[in-house]
């Protein structure tokens, strides 16, 4: 595959370059580097814009390094003098002279500012918007949504046309946005374009694109009232949250439910009323419990918070036996069974690489087994799966976040895995991390997922795995479980026609703020 680079002095942005490190199969690069500073006209009405722009969209991940450092191999390098059209760019006729020549794949637009797209230019141009164009094009990135009270801004990679922000897109992606903080807000979005970079690149040699109208209203920089508004929003976020840090915990139960349907509790999202459930206990050495599996015996096994350690153990219940090292934080237990021996699978990205532990007779051996992963990422959340002859393994990276949920496959637990050709499979904060095993309901596979748009731990997502096969994947929507009198559920597991599923409330206590200082220094 041969890619273009439209660069301004040889130079991207770190979230640019981020993306390029990420790329696979690129045999060839040619640079076209823009001499030519775009052009700006400052009004005293934007004022109050520009000095926020200083403090937050002016970041570390915005800020210019050379392109050479973000290439791992040689490019060939064509300066070039920008023409103008008004406030717009344009391409100088050497330089599509020389696209001819060169014939990339694609061009990446990583430079220059409003930009003319020649007519009857052979290869597209692609390049990033930071905003879903179905609602929010032009700019800035972000802003309008936080104004408005949105919990996520999209990420976008499109084919350059001239309309403002609505080329076909050819790769999208969503992030959270953090109502206290810009800064943190547009960080995560250019954290999360990272991933989408490669997908975007392939659809487009492929003429894949995807149904998105791009018909949202075309937004312009905000006036110095706007700004203030705005400001007001995030100092009022700002302290909410502080104050919640200060006084509020989290009071983590589980609890079992019968459920007879499982196919009516994915498709409308209801669960028997609180009347109908069992919460279950737990011994008074922790704190809460959570992340509720069931075991090879229909046990419940949970992730239980030591009130002293602040460590995550796994317990099981109702004894209250601890399956693993207590010193070691563990969570997320989950089960897998291989050729009828089954074994214990739990999140363990703070201690080290993925390792296999198998059940005998209650309890729990460490086979001294690590997952056999390309590059032993720090998994979150591991799920197995067994479908179609292939272990399934869904997880994210620890050094990702989760916002990308990554799947490998394997012919057997202890084979070795390959990363899907389609991963990271989602990249968004709903429903990207796992939420509990893989579930059959009327014939039809779902994946549960965790939604990270609001609170943490407030609520679920159930996706139809519409295709799981080695060059395929894709799933979709099919609802969103979330209680009204309390947050959760998190994590959801089924053992016969009996659900076990986690939730909160917010508690006050005075000393909420000394234990979070107290666990992050542990």
């Amino acid at each position: 595959m041969k890619i273009a680079l439209i660069t301004d002095n040889l130079h991207v942005q770190r979230w640019q370059a981020e993306a390029l490190k990420r790329l696979s199969g690129v045999e060839r690069v040619f640079v076209y580097d823009c001499r030519t500073p775009a052009p700006s006209k400052w009004r005293a009405r934007h004022l109050l814009y520009y000095a926020l722009n200083l403090f937050t969209i002016r970041n570390p991940l915005t800020r210019s390094v050379p392109v050479a450092a973000s290439l791992e191999i040689p490019f060939d390098l064509f300066s070039f003098e920008a023409g103008l059209d008004r406030m717009w760019q344009t391409l100088p006729p050497i330089l599509l002279d020389r696209i001819a020549s060169d014939r990339p794949d694609v061009i990446l637009k990583f430079g220059m500012n409003l930009l003319r797209i020649p007519d009857g230019l052979p290869t597209p141009i692609l390049s990033y918007h930071h905003g879903d164009p179905d609602h929010y094009r032009g700019r800035p990135a972000g802003f309008y949504e936080l104004l408005h009270g949105q919990k996520t801004m999209g990420q976008i990679v499109q084919i350059l046309t001239n309309a403002l922000d609505a080329g076909q897109v050819v790769a999208s992606a969503e992030s959270k946005l953090h109502p206290h903080s810009y800064r943190s807000s547009l960080m995560e979005a250019y954290r999360t374009s990272a991933f989408i970079l490669e997908r975007a690149i392939r659809n487009a040699v492929a003429s894949v694109t995807l149904p998105r109208p791009c018909q949202g209203r075309n937004y312009r920089l905000p006036g110095n009232v706007t700004v203030l508004r705005f400001a007001a929003q995030r100092a009022a976020a700002f302290a909410k949250r502080l104050a919640y840090g200060a006084f509020f915990e989290k009071r983590w139960q589980v609890s079992t439910a019968e459920i007879a349907d499982r196919a009516s509790l994915v498709e409308a999202a209801i669960l028997p009323p609180p009347g109908d459930w069992t919460d279950v206990r737990w011994p008074s050495a922790y704190s809460f419990v959570a992340d509720p599996f069931y075991g090879p015996a229909g046990e419940l096994v949970v992730e239980a918070l030591h009130a002293r350690s602040r460590r995550g153990e796994i317990v099981r219940l109702p004894g209250g036996d601890v399956l693993l090292d207590p010193s070691r934080h563990y969570s997320y237990p989950g089960f897998f069974e291989e050729d009828g021996i089954h074994y214990l699978v739990p999140e363990m990205a703070e201690v080290g690489p993925q390792r296999v532990y198998r059940m005998d007779n209650g309890r729990v051996v460490d086979t001294g087994f690590d997952l056999r992963l390309p590059r032993s990422p720090r998994l979150v959340d591991p799920t197995l799966h067994r479908s179609g002859g292939h272990v399934w393994l869904f997880a994210n990276d620890l050094n990702e976040g989760a916002a990308p949920l990554r799947l490998w496959h394997a012919a057997s637990l202890f084979g070795e895995f390959r990363e899907h050709p389609d991963s990271p499979i989602r990249v968004s904060p709903l429903g990207a991390r796992m939420a509990g095993s893989i579930f059959e309901a009327d014939g039809v596979a779902y994946r549960p997922g965790q939604d990270f748009t609001g609170d943490y731990g407030d609520g679920l997502v159930f996706f139809r795995i519409e295709a799981l096969m080695p060059e395929t994947y894709r799933e979709s929507q099919a609802a969103i479980l979330r209680f009204k009198d309390r947050k959760g559920p998190h994590t959801m597991s089924f053992h016969g026609c009996e659900a076990a599923f986690d939730w909160y409330v917010d508690s006050f206590s005075p000393l909420a703020g000394f234990r979070r200082l107290r666990q992050s220094h542990v």
